[in-house]
């Protein structure tokens, strides 16, 4: 009986499969020793044949070559070599609010003042909102201000009014911050109230299918307007309209973020839930705004105009049963 510490042919095997790795190992370090050797002796000889001079006279100084000389340079059997090319930023710092002449204040809102201004390079009109950072000095930049910059930069829709650029103030008002959006001439609050007559069925339907469209694209970005109403709605003067003012939007998800701010929206156009004190709620909020707006473009005036937020919901519960219509039809004519 064999012990089993012998040595088997198993054993014989693995030992010459392992002698047979070393001396692969030796070979190819061999290998690599002649050709580092053969790369030193080209790379003497070269230098040799460069900077030998006649009768063994040591070489001069390298000629140090001007920018007109050095595209003449003779570049021999050594391959030219490029330069290394580093991509420059995309940001670029923010332009002077100084660069605008600023022609006359539109309106007041909540978070910024409108004004209309020229840019002195192109001359072209735009719209300057300055936001409103007095009472946020302290606690850095108001998060409404950067929810509406973040939320135009990311809307780029025919029907949305387009983010052009942010600008900063100079000198004794270096801390504000403007943002420069495009201008159009009108908007629909205005417009309605200097009609005679409120707009014919065929207009209601261009103007509604314009902002279901501008609405449709918020909500499959994920992004809440949440002050839908006519003076937020701008007309230019080929009947074009774009969604504006995205001081109250935020971006929300699904299901929507928790504890979201109930006070949002302008009364007249604020859904049943937020008017209950719902702070969890969704894109049905920008829907009962459009659904007032509608109401709104056909008969000219707002259809619920109440005094404060108790008498707001008792006007969405009661309205349809003043004009002769069931109690039990109220939220679908409304919804």
């Amino acid at each position: 009986m064999s012990s089993r510490w012998a040595d088997s042919a198993e054993d014989a095997a693995e030992d010459a499969r392992k002698k047979a790795e070393k001396e692969e190992k030796k070979r190819l370090k061999a290998e690599k020793q002649r050709k580092a050797e053969e790369e030193a002796q080209r790379a003497a000889a070269a230098q040799a044949n460069g900077h030998t001079t006649r009768d063994g006279e040591r070489p001069s100084k390298r000629r140090r070559l001007s920018g007109e000389d050095a595209g003449n340079e003779p570049s021999g059997d050594t391959p030219e070599r490029g330069l290394l090319r580093f991509e420059a930023p995309t940001w670029q710092p923010c332009r002077s609010v100084e660069r605008f002449d600023r022609l006359n204040h539109i309106e007041e809102g909540s978070y910024g003042y409108v004004s209309r201004a020229r840019e002195e390079t192109t001359g072209e009109i735009v719209a300057i909102k300055k936001l409103k950072l007095d009472s946020a000095r302290d606690a850095g930049f108001p998060v409404t201000a950067l929810r509406e910059i973040q939320c135009l930069n990311a809307a780029k829709h025919r029907h949305i009014v387009q983010l052009r650029e942010v600008v900063t103030g100079e000198g004794s008002a270096k801390g504000d911050i403007y943002i420069v959006m495009e201008f159009l001439e009108h908007d629909l609050k205005t417009l309605q109230e200097d009609m005679e007559e409120p707009f014919m069925p065929s207009e209601v339907k261009t103007l509604m299918l314009q902002l279901g469209s501008a609405v449709e694209f918020l909500h499959e970005h994920w992004i809440l307007h949440r002050d839908l109403k006519t003076s937020n709605i701008l007309m230019n003067n080929r009947g074009e309209i774009k969604l504006a003012d995205f001081g109250m939007a935020r971006f929300c998800g699904d299901p929507p973020p928790q504890n979201l701010t109930q006070l949002v929206v302008t009364l007249w156009y604020r859904s049943p839930e937020l008017l209950l004190g719902a702070t969890t709620y969704d894109s049905s909020v920008d829907m009962w705004s459009l659904g007032c707006i509608f109401g709104e473009l056909l008969t000219r005036n707002p259809l619920l105009q109440g005094k404060n937020e108790v008498d707001q919901l008792s006007k969405v519960s009661f309205a349809p049963s003043r004009r002769g219509l069931d109690r039990t039809d109220a939220y679908p004519v409304f919804m």
